[in-house]
């Protein structure tokens, strides 16, 4: 069944329009809320919906591929109609509204549906923060609460993307939110781990002959360049890293921080003779760099590689194990190497 236009549908598609976000590019941050709501309530699919005049348009997703749907199918398009209630739909064969609609007779096949509007302050439903799975079911009052509260911030967050007054408030409360790194850019420890685990999911989801790799790397003598030259020194030279880093994967990749001196890469959806050669272009980078820094030291780093198997139900906490094996074992050769 086709959704009704709202009463305020005029004000509402200028305010959509006003807001600037219709076909941005991806951003870190929307991905990142995107990811939590899939994540606190346990759906293979979640997106930030904004409902255009013709179609619903994804500024970003989890577990689907379109970016956008038209509007006449857009679950989204009736949630808005209530903007102060989260829609909640169980089962969507069961329902009227809903149960000859193409996303639910085929692909994505969807069975139960939660979105909740994000507003402007003139209560003006944008689009939702919607969670979606395949099979029916319910969301528990916790996971109900916090969706909806990822919601608020959410819309609060798009209202004062136009109130740069007001952005240093927006940020703070958003701050619990955070999965970045502060030094280097890349994600942080937690960051990483929500990422991995909804990427080892889908791969596991799918048939495909490219894999999953994962590489941890623990910077050689940060130690060394702190109590030598300073801290201000060795924060610097973990940014280079990072840099080094980022050069050497590509966009796709997953890059983080953990802490400290430590670094994790998930290099997706690869061929295992690319993976395999992970290392040789990170040290040919390394060496690029060191020839060319005028530093009195030389920037370098052990790593362990290893890659995924879905097999079985290995966790990415147990690959990371395997991985930093695999790092310390390195090292522990580059030390006999030095000493010899």
């Amino acid at each position: 069944m086709k959704a009704a236009l709202p009463a305020n549908e005029s004000k509402r598609l200028d305010a959509l329009k006003a807001s600037g976000l219709l076909d941005t590019p991806p951003e870190r941050e929307f991905d990142d809320i995107a990811l939590l709501a899939s994540q606190i309530c346990g759906t293979p699919i979640s997106t930030i919906s904004l409902i255009d005049e013709t179609r619903q348009w994804f500024k970003a997703r989890v577990g689907i591929d379109d970016p956008e749907t038209p509007r006449e199918q857009a679950f989204c398009a009736h949630a808005i109609l209530e903007p102060n209630e989260t829609l909640v739909v169980p089962d969507a064969r069961e329902d009227a509204r809903f149960f000859d609609n193409p996303l639910v007779t085929g692909d994505p096949n969807i069975r139960f549906y939660a979105g909740t509007p994000l507003l402007t302050r003139d209560n003006l439903a944008l689009g939702t923060l919607c969670v979606i799975d395949r099979v029916p079911r319910e969301l528990n009052a916790g996971q109900l609460a916090a969706l909806e509260a990822l919601g608020r911030q959410l819309s609060l967050r798009l209202e004062l993307r136009r109130t740069t007054e007001l952005l240093e408030t927006a940020n703070q409360e958003l701050k619990n939110l955070s999965l970045m790194d502060e030094l280097t850019g890349l994600y942080n420890r937690r960051g990483f781990f929500l990422h991995a685990e909804q990427q080892l999911k889908l791969f596991r989801s799918r048939q495909s002959e490219r894999s999953l790799w994962l590489m941890v790397g623990d910077m050689d003598g940060l130690k060394h360049i702190n109590d030598t030259y300073g801290h201000p020194e060795g924060s610097a030279a973990i940014k280079q890293i990072a840099r080094i880093l980022t050069k050497t994967f590509r966009d796709a990749d997953i890059l983080a921080r953990p802490g400290g001196d430590e670094f994790t890469a998930l290099i997706l959806n690869t061929l295992d003779e690319v993976a395999e050669k992970v290392p040789d272009r990170l040290e040919a980078n390394l060496a690029e760099y060191n020839a060319d820094s005028g530093k009195p030291y030389d920037l370098s780093i052990s790593i362990g590689l290893v890659k995924a198997n879905f097999d079985d139900e290995t966790t990415i906490a147990q690959i990371v194990k395997q991985a930093d094996e695999a790092m310390y074992e390195n090292k522990r050769k580059r030390k006999r190497g030095r000493a010899g």
